[in-house]
């Protein structure tokens, strides 16, 4: 028995060295068997290494077809594989659309038309997703007869073209085949070469750039602006939901799968601003946040929307650090927050700097900011760019500066990127200075891609997408039932209806902020009649969505003021509340939050006017504002605090503080009258009114 088992075990130590012997053959011989048709290929050796690195796809009967021409529809897959490209869903609808790509109007939402096929001969196609992706690149574009023809075959001059829109990026004037040829990687013959492409040429001229140790692709996905949605939810005018936190998680999920390299970043006003987030305090999007593993968020003035002491715990609970190099609490720097951080990603040392707006005390709760003092952020930003560009390869700053943002490059050397924060818009990367701007949308409607392209250390260049979070994206389902229950807790207390109206109530930014509202008018009424106040003044910005026609619930009225506000009565005199409508419409197009909506007198203003000089005329009860009469005003403690620069209202009279919020006047309002119909009537008089701003 002894002998039987030595004599097997022989035999195995037998089989086991000779699979030793031929493994690397038979490895090999098992990759190359994959397919049947590269034998005599020059590029073997290319095209097996593509396909170990997941480039080229597993085929279907094992022929690659190496001399076979190239098609753009391989095209693009090739290079959305090999350059850690999004892969892009298009949404199929039924009415012609044109397509679109950004928004530079702070009111501008994702509609159909941002999702839509670019092409319709893309449609089913087995490369839509990567055809799509290239698209949303800008590496490539439809023809000019709006077809995309994913089966025509290229030409060497323009696969290296396309190539060098890939590494180098399309939003500066680049001559891309000098540029391809100082890399010294391509053979220069090839690079203006009108000669068709074949299979195994591509294959072989990515290899030379993706084979390269020293060739890294980083990829940074950055959100903006979420402001508690982590539901989908539909904007107005639009006939689809957007956004989501559960698809975000999902797509970045996705994209790390494909892409190890990537960083996760958020740009401020993350967590509060809907009902489900204010009601929670912020802790249902800092829990998502720590399902998707973020890396790194800056504070916006939203994240002060609540006292330091909800700040804190949200950032301990957090498992990403809080940044802000120019924030300071009680005349120190808080132990909750960092000023930047330096991440090791493939060997790349990636510093990112955290700068919030210095003006972000106005435009929040007085008390919310007590003890809280903001550097000026450019002398931050100089301070913490200069401590750290000795070491680091690449420096980005998470800048929720609002319209800074678009002049921090310009003042401070040494950012490579700025993801700008507080603009709520979807545009293009531009230029300020040596650094590149990063826009990345609102309301977790988008996640954006930025891919750095690095050689030997050193950026050449890079690509940028948005990718929209539209109904027909995937979730994560954990994400999902979190969301749900977390407003099933919601809904449960905001169901109750408190009252009625016979008409749609319209409290859009485009509304509330340029122009009469009548749902800002049956606001203000609330406060005048709550506090037997003369006039009301309410921001236009603390309006915060529509309610339409029909019963009215404690959500809805949750959803339009969501802040935490409280009602004062001022005394004014008539020449500080002429002041105060004056500074009101000094922004005027611009859809600012300081614009003012009232009950208790009309105004008239002059937008042809310089700002400071517009307002025209002032009424009471149809006769003019004495200027040196004091009036009762009842408004909300933002504005009598110098919320939105309002200065001028810090220095009247507080002779009645109430514990009632704007939502609870609003509330007591409707549960008295039951059913209302407010209308636009004439309290606020645009003369040489702008009717589209972008």
């Amino acid at each position: 028995m002894k002998r039987s088992i030595n004599k097997r075990f022989a035999s195995l130590m037998l089989v086991f060295m000779l699979v030793l012997t031929i493994m690397p053959v038979g490895a090999l011989a098992e990759e190359a068997a994959v397919f049947t048709d590269i034998g005599h290929s020059p590029y073997e050796e290319a095209i097996v290494q593509l396909y170990d690195k997941g480039v080229i796809a597993q085929p279907i009967n094992g022929r690659f077809r190496p001399e076979d021409p190239l098609t753009k529809a391989e095209l693009s897959a090739l290079m959305v594989r090999g350059f850690k490209l999004p892969e892009i869903q298009s949404l199929d609808v039924e009415e012609k659309v044109e397509k679109k790509f950004t928004y530079t109007d702070t009111l501008g939402v994702i509609d159909d038309g941002f999702v839509v096929y670019s092409a319709d001969d893309i449609k089913s196609h087995w490369g839509e997703n990567y055809i799509e992706g290239l698209i949303k690149v800008r590496a490539i574009d439809v023809e000019e007869d709006g077809l995309f023809k994913p089966e025509e075959n290229i030409t060497k001059k323009e696969f290296y073209h396309v190539l060098g829109k890939v590494l180098f990026g399309v939003d500066e004037k680049v001559d891309y085949i000098e540029k391809l040829n100082s890399l010294n990687l391509l053979d220069e013959k090839d690079l203006s070469s009108k000669d068709t492409i074949t299979r195994e040429e591509a294959a072989g001229a990515l290899n030379k750039i993706l084979s390269n140790s020293n060739f890294k692709v980083l990829t940074i996905l950055a959100t903006a602006d979420i402001h508690g949605h982590i539901e989908p939810y539909k904007p107005s005018g639009a006939d689809r939901e957007i956004g989501g936190m559960a698809k975000m998680k999902k797509f970045v999920d996705e994209t790390r799968k494909r892409q190890p390299n990537t960083l996760l970043v958020d740009i401020g006003d993350a967590p509060y601003n809907t009902n489900v987030a204010n009601m929670f305090k912020g802790k249902p999007v800092i829990e998502i946040m720590n399902m998707m593993e973020y890396d790194a968020m800056v504070l916006g003035n939203h994240d002060f929307d609540f006292p330091q002491d909800v700040m804190k715990t949200n950032a301990e609970l957090a498992k990403f650090p809080f940044l802000s190099a120019n924030t300071y609490y009680n005349d120190s720097y808080p132990e909750y927050l960092k000023p930047s951080i330096i991440k090791d990603i493939d060997g790349i040392k990636v510093v990112i700097v955290g700068l919030t707006d210095d003006s972000s005390g106005y435009y929040t709760h007085p008390n919310n900011v007590k003890g809280v003092e903001f550097e000026d952020h450019f002398e931050a930003a100089k301070r913490e760019v200069d401590e750290v560009k000795d070491n680091s390869d690449i420096i980005i700053s998470l800048a929720h500066l609002h319209n800074d943002n678009g002049v921090l490059g310009e003042k401070i050397q040494g950012i490579d990127f700025v993801f700008g924060g507080g603009t709520d818009i979807v545009d293009y990367p531009r230029k300020t200075g040596d650094s590149w701007l990063i826009s990345s949308g609102k309301h977790a409607e988008l996640v954006s891609q930025t891919n750095i392209n690095i050689l030997n250390g050193e950026m050449i260049g890079f690509n940028f997408g948005h990718v929209f979070m539209t109904e027909n994206l995937e979730e994560d389902e954990e994400v999902a039932k979190l969301v749900s229950e977390y407003t099933e807790k919601l809904d449960k207390e905001m169901e109750e209806v408190i009252g009625n109206t016979t008409v749609d109530l319209d409290g859009e930014r485009g509304t509330a902020r340029r122009k009469e509202s009548n749902l800002a008018n049956v606001i203000a009424d609330s406060l005048v009649e709550l506090t037997d106040a003369d006039i009301a003044l309410q921001n236009g910005g603390g309006v915060r969505a529509s309610i339409d026609k029909g019963d009215i619930t404690l959500k809805d009225v949750y959803t339009v003021l969501p802040f935490d506000n409280a009602v004062v009565v001022l005394e004014l005199d008539g020449k500080t509340i002429w002041d105060t409508l004056e500074h009101g419409v000094s922004s005027y197009p611009s859809a600012a939050g300081m614009f003012l909506q009232v009950s208790g007198l009309e105004y008239t203003f002059d937008a042809a006017k310089d700002p400071g000089q517009r307002l025209v005329s002032v009424t009471i009860d149809g006769k003019d504002i004495e200027m040196d009469k004091t009036y009762k005003v009842v408004t909300n403690d933002f504005l009598s605090g110098g919320g939105d620069k309002f200065d001028m209202l810090k220095e009247g009279k507080v002779i009645l503080k109430t514990k009632y919020y704007l939502r609870d006047s609003f509330k007591e309002y409707l549960l008295k009258h039951g059913t209302i119909s407010p209308e636009v009537e004439g309290r606020i008089t645009i003369l040489n009114e702008v009717v589209n701003e972008e």
